[in-house]
């Protein structure tokens, strides 16, 4: 990898500028959602492949940093399989789930809503499927949550039309909240767990001081405000860094620092920011450790004393 500031978009680069200044206050972290970050949104969740920049970015980054996490709507088993680094911290369905150092954890509230989700999916797609032509209809039951997708529906707008108030009625007969996102509703248990109080775990448990994190659509919006929430409390450095799209909310704009155009820039900045910080571990072997930047043990960040 290299890191030729020439070679980077004006973009990437200021926001590589951003996040060395972030990560400098350490022990510090790179986070990321999954589907239109580091991977292209795809017909189908199935069909989505992990951008390879991005992934062999990610494999050095984990490296050189405290963690490196991913947080995304998927189960969390899905997202390690997708993304296929062992070393990284993988949380799932916004918070319930997550697999560190390869052990499985699922909130015990959420696990015994399961049966609940099931059921509410079935009833969703059964209605739906009574007097209408809706082979593009994909519902997704990821356990603890569950995802109706309508993005290969012809007429999305009429498909959403159809779909909402169904999932709405489904999810109060259950006790379940609905969510939006990119082309899809979804079940969760009516529990306060999100992207957003998740990271605010991970910064607890690892006492992070400089968390970035990249995000591209609403359900990404608590993260971003837990992030603001901890930068403007003092606690940790924090970068909130929008990954663009033509279907990018204005809301995800909103709660944003800065922003790329699309997962190719994302994983540009991703692969720079690798080289920068391995420029950074190089130049610090010639000073002595009392001066280095990022504190490491074996080329890794330590963590507080």
């Amino acid at each position: 990898m290299t890191s030729s500031s020439n070679a980077l978009a004006p973009e990437v680069e200021a926001v590589v500028v951003a996040c060395m200044e972030v990560l400098r206050q350490t022990p510090s972290a790179v986070v990321t959602d999954i589907d239109g970050t580091v991977s292209a949104i795809a017909p189908t969740p199935a069909e989505a492949m992990i951008d390879p920049g991005a992934k062999a970015a990610l494999a050095l980054l984990a490296e050189r940093l405290a963690a490196v996490a991913v947080v995304s709507g998927r189960a969390p088993q899905d997202g390690a399989a997708m993304v296929g680094l062992p070393e990284l911290i993988y949380v799932g369905n916004h918070g319930l789930e997550r697999i560190a150092r390869g052990t499985p954890w699922t909130h015990p509230v959420a696990a015994a809503t399961e049966p609940s989700i099931a059921a509410a999916l079935a009833e969703i797609e059964s209605e739906a499927r009574v007097g209408d032509d809706v082979p593009w209809l994909l519902v997704e039951n990821k356990g603890v949550t569950g995802t109706i997708h309508y993005r290969l529906a012809p007429d999305q707008t009429a498909a959403a039309a159809l779909l909402e108030p169904l999932a709405r009625a489904a999810a109060d007969r259950h006790g379940l909240r609905l969510t939006l996102g990119r082309m899809i509703f979804e079940l969760r248990p009516a529990l306060a767990v999100n992207k957003g109080t998740a990271i605010r775990e991970l910064a607890q448990d690892l006492g992070l001081r400089g968390i970035v994190f990249f995000g591209d659509d609403v359900t990404d919006i608590d993260a971003f405000r837990t992030l603001l929430e901890l930068r403007e409390a003092g606690e940790a450095a924090t970068l909130r860094v929008g990954v663009l799209g033509p279907e990018t909310s204005p809301a995800v704009l909103a709660a944003i620092d800065m922003s790329v155009d699309g997962v190719p820039a994302c994983a540009a900045t991703l692969i720079a920011l690798a080289a920068r910080l391995a420029l950074a571990d190089e130049s610090a072997g010639a000073q002595s450790a009392g001066e280095d930047s990022f504190p490491r043990e074996n080329g890794r960040q330590t963590g507080p004393d």
